[in-house]
């Protein structure tokens, strides 16, 4: 018998062999770094115009801290704690608790009315909220401290620092949510 010698597959590459086309590939990725190029943020130079403090014997000039009113409301799931003060001495610290009845909400919004009245400057109060108090009772509350009610007089407050008119269907304009947490 003849000896016959094993083929391996593709053992004989000759003009028949396929080639690989890398042309698209080529293409793509010049593509790929024109677009990169194009959308890549490039180092943007500005001038940044400092002021530095100068040395001098001068005695600092220190401006005394002005003293405002501030308003905390704390909403519980049982209760609404308001608390007044001025922040700087004499301090003059006011605390009420109201439970979520409609005499209590009631008694809320007009002793909000008379705050406001008290020290019309300060037009923010700051609220928090326990993870227990239900929306509705939030709603209720950021109800009845910020906004006048269709059958109340309108409150006449004097304008602003600006010289702007303060909003008359308003009690507090800003109402910061001070315990959000998402």
């Amino acid at each position: 018998m003849g000896t016959h010698k094993k083929r391996r597959p593709n053992s004989d590459v000759g003009p028949e062999a396929p080639e690989l086309n890398v042309m698209p590939f080529i293409d793509v990725f010049s593509m790929l770094n024109t677009f990169l190029l194009v959308s890549a943020a490039f180092l943007g130079l500005g001038i940044l115009e400092v002021q530095v403090p100068y040395l001098s014997n001068s005695p600092d000039i220190k401006d005394e801290p002005k003293r405002s009113f501030s308003i905390r409301v704390d909403i519980e799931d049982a209760q609404i704690k308001v608390t007044s003060l001025w922040t700087a001495p004499p301090e003059d610290k006011v605390e009420k608790t109201y439970k979520f009845d409609d005499t209590d909400i009631s008694r809320l919004h007009t002793d909000m009315i008379a705050l406001r009245m008290k020290v019309p400057e300060t037009d923010k109060l700051t609220l928090y909220a326990d993870d227990t108090v239900k929306y509705e009772q939030l709603v209720k509350v950021i109800d009845n401290v910020k906004t006048v009610k269709e059958k109340e007089p309108r409150m006449n407050l004097p304008p602003g620092p600006d010289g702007k008119p303060a909003p008359n269907n308003f009690i507090y304009e800003k109402v910061v949510i001070g315990s959000v947490i998402l």
